[in-house]
């Protein structure tokens, strides 16, 4: 199929993970905020309060980029499905604020500086503690049982 992004698995896997990642995060930005719910479903969640943080984070303007595509989405959610693989919270914390990005402008809401203030490293060690996680779920992602259940998003050798 031709166009469709694919894991390579003769290329570095944990800089295509990355980049997997960072895919994901600006699908998930692009998706719909509202109708995701089936037919009468509703939450009963309380609405979210804005984190200071966040009111510092000015909307551009209403536009909204385009919907995704469903190949888009179907790889948004298997990347999304690797995070739970790394089993460092550290690493998660970094990998999980990185998929946090603003719809219109497609900045990261956390930036390196700002993930190591948080969690209380430079922002360098934000950065390793991303690319090791990345190590991680590529290391398992090649794993034979792991790579037949998924062939249809890898490259064929």
């Amino acid at each position: 199929m031709k166009g469709i992004k694919r894991i390579d698995l003769g290329r570095d896997v944990p800089e295509q993970v990355a980049d997997w990642l960072n895919d994901a995060a600006f699908t998930l930005a692009a998706m719909p905020a509202s109708g995701c719910w089936p037919g009468g479903m509703r939450s009963y969640w309380p609405d979210i309060v804005a984190d200071r943080d966040d009111l510092d984070w000015p909307m551009e303007s209403d536009i909204r980029p385009p919907m995704p595509t469903s190949d888009e989405v179907s790889r948004m959610d298997l990347a999304l499905s690797w995070v739970p693989m790394v089993t460092d919270r550290g690493q998660k914390a970094v990998v999980n604020m990185r998929l946090i990005v603003h719809p219109i402008s497609g900045q990261h809401r956390w930036t390196w500086t700002k993930i190591g203030r948080k969690l209380g490293i430079s922002h360098h060690t934000a950065k390793g503690w991303h690319a090791m996680a990345c190590s991680t779920m590529a290391q398992k992602i090649r794993q034979p049982a792991f790579f037949t259940s998924h062939i249809a998003h890898f490259e064929h050798m």
